[in-house]
């Protein structure tokens, strides 16, 4: 399926031509037939020679409604200009020729309609006039076809259908690339059937039943029917003229230039990198700042341009720039659009979009620059590189960005993506992107780690980060385990998922360990074992926490005083008095000591002993009081209800009144 758009200056026939070719009036309000006088889109279809179902979009050539000419041109296969015969080029001429060359439209015919009102010499003039406009446009080539729908032969008719099929045979296939797109020009309600939207389908096919979101809104709904041509289809696919009926969203909630997509397909955006040609006729200069109107496929919406390359474009120059929109937009990279300005309406130019999420670019930048024209001018392999290359600021020379989170420094800018997110920004489709991502892989250009894709240097430097932070932290903290797995992902910037397939590909790399809070177990089973992982560890592999000589004079001499008085050991803070904060942390890490309750510490073979002889005796009397566990081991009030505690908390033991039971983790603990 094709769609061909309709293009020139008002009352020079384009209505009435497309309705002598297909046998429909485009012209559907009812202002438009009294006054003899296209306003608003319209559209129609017809079957070419070749056997070819093509649809129209007849736009209006009043300068009044040029905007509702953009609304229709964003989506056509090929162009049909049309110029009077008696009348020449004229001032909508000139604009449309300018908006089809602006947004890339290179295969066109150009009929000159009421060819019946003059004679051959002044044909022939108009001809030459036509071709010297076409110059230096994308349809310099087009062919020119005299036309009359009034004469009783029709004059040339047949000719301009076996040129539309002849062109249309020549363009490629629509890309299919897994995401369907909808941009809606109409909306409309039918009786019985609710909210009805039409457009010209992008990139991909939808479905009935097919569960679908309208952007920007994020509106969800669902499709209830489809249709081409006034015929229901189960599927439509891309370049189809598409009337969709949706479930559930009523017609006031929708409007042209909203854009229908899969759920979670497409984002918003009011950021864009874009190249633009600013018109040699523009009229007068654009300057950083300036505000414009910007025009993508159906969507009209106020911006202003950032120059960044240039302090000023004149007329007939190019730059690179970088559009702020006033609302958020659905466009993809490599759309096509046009610019406007508001007063004088007129339009001044137009481009092509290549980054549609970019980050906010400083003026005058060499790196970014450079960035931009590989992404304008890449190959397929260039552009999946640029895709997963799009948040650092040069490849090759790339540099992270870092902030601080309190004492921490926080790494932006090294990440990889999935496959679908590469997908759309390189607008390729999947199996060409996926084949190029393995043939990089296989050059080792890019890395694949988990479901994520890298490219090299991004790994190689998130991998080197990586290990330099854990490597840090055992520098500032030589008496610790290792770096907590969640202080770690957050000083790299990574999302939990792609943290954990970081770190398991480090892991088997043999860059990084990961070790349980506490050690190994010894002596206590599983149960007790429970209680002391307080999550997981990072070290480097051949790291282990060491005392100084000095630190080791004290911790001998603290566990000597434990081992003297082993059941009424010194508290909490007379320790961290005697050795100091670190030196304790690493002893409960090493699970030399060990912790049952507020400021309460254990030797860890106290703990073991005291847990199995409490054990056997419930075993034995089938019950414990307070004062028969402080009799069982010679302690305290002060120790012992800490412990007992702690054994409930475990479920060694279960209070039953003023008594203790077994629990269901007894059974876990080795007995005497």
């Amino acid at each position: 399926m094709a769609c061909i758009g309709t293009a020139g200056h008002v009352d020079h026939g384009k209505s009435t031509l497309v309705k002598a070719l297909t046998g429909i009036d485009p012209d559907r309000l009812t202002e438009e037939k009294e006054r003899g006088m296209t306003i608003d889109l319209g559209f129609a279809w017809l079957t070419l020679p070749g056997g070819r179902e093509v649809s129209i979009v007849d736009v209006p050539g009043h300068e009044s409604f040029i905007k509702n000419m953009l609304a229709g041109v964003g989506g056509i296969d090929a162009a049909l200009l049309v110029v009077a015969a008696d009348e020449g080029v004229m001032p909508q001429t000139r604009e449309h020729l300018a908006i089809l060359d602006l947004l890339g439209v290179s295969r066109g015919v150009v009929a000159l309609t009421k060819s019946d009102l003059v004679d051959e010499e002044w044909l022939e003039l108009v001809r030459e006039e036509v071709q010297e406009q076409l110059q230096g446009t994308t349809l310099a080539d087009a062919t020119i076809i005299p036309v009359s729908v009034y004469q009783d032969q029709k004059r040339g008719l047949p000719q301009l259908l076996i040129q539309l099929d002849r062109i249309l045979n020549e363009a490629q296939e629509r890309q299919n690339i897994g995401r369907p797109r909808l941009p809606i020009d109409r909306v409309f309600t039918i009786t019985g059937f609710g909210t009805v939207v039409t457009g010209t389908l992008l990139d991909g096919a939808f479905s009935v039943g097919r569960e679908v979101e309208i952007l920007p809104q994020g509106i969800t709904s669902r499709i209830r029917g489809l249709q081409t041509h006034k015929q229901q289809r189960d599927t439509v696919f891309p370049g189809n003229r598409v009337a969709m009926n949706l479930a559930n969203v009523a017609r006031t909630e929708l409007a042209r230039g909203n854009v229908v997509a899969l759920p979670g397909q497409l984002r918003t955006t009011v950021l864009l990198d874009a190249r633009i040609q600013l018109l040699k006729d523009a009229g007068h200069s654009l300057t950083h700042n300036m505000q414009v109107d910007f025009y993508c496929g159906s969507q009209e919406i106020p911006a202003r341009v950032r120059l960044l390359d240039t302090e000023e474009l004149i007329p007939g120059e190019s730059a690179w720039v970088q559009l702020r929109l006033s609302r958020p937009a659905v466009v993809a990279r490599r759309d096509r659009f046009i610019l406007r300005i508001p007063s004088p309406g007129m339009t001044i130019g137009g481009g092509e979009i290549v980054d549609v999420l970019p980050r906010y670019h400083r003026r005058f930048q060499p790196v970014v620059l450079e960035a931009l024209e590989r992404l304008m001018q890449g190959s397929p392999e260039e552009l999946v590189l640029a895709a997963l290359d799009r948040r650092v600021p040069g490849r090759g020379e790339a540099k992270a960005t870092a902030s601080r989170v309190g004492s921490a420094k926080v790494i932006h800018g090294l990440v990889g993506y999935e496959l679908a997110d590469i997908i759309k920004q390189a607008n390729m489709a999947e199996d060409v992107t996926l084949q190029i991502l393995e043939t990089l892989l296989s050059e080792g250009r890019v890395r694949k780690v988990g479901g994520f894709w890298f490219a090299q240097h991004t790994w190689d430097m998130l991998a080197d980060e990586a290990t330099q932070q854990v490597g840090e932290y055992h520098r500032l903290y030589p008496l610790r385990s290792g770096l907590s797995k969640e202080e770690w992902r957050g000083r790299l910037n990574l999302s939990p998922r792609m943290a954990n397939e970081v770190l398991v590909e480090l892991q088997n790399e043999g860059r990084l360990a990961m070790v349980v809070a506490g050690g190994e177990a010894g002596g206590m089973r599983s149960v007790q074992e429970g209680a002391l992982r307080t999550g997981g560890l990072l070290r480097l592999p051949d790291f282990t926490p060491r005392f100084t000589p000095s630190q080791q004079q004290l911790v001998d001499h603290l566990l000597q005083r434990f081992r003297a008085s082993p059941y009424t050991p010194p508290g909490r803070g007379e320790v961290e008095e005697m050795v100091g904060v670190e030196i304790l942390n690493a002893l409960i890490e090493q699970r030399q000591l060990f912790k049952v309750g507020e400021g309460i510490l254990f030797l860890r073979e106290t703990y073991d002993e005291a847990v199995k002889k409490l054990v056997a005796y419930v075993r034995m009397h089938g019950k414990m009081t307070v004062a028969e566990a402080r009799d069982i081991l010679g302690a305290t009030r002060k120790y012992i209800l800490p412990l007992l505690e702690h054994m409930d908390a475990l479920r060694i033991t279960k209070r039953s009144g003023d008594e203790r039971v077994l629990g269901s983790g007894a059974s876990l603990v080795d007995s005497e």
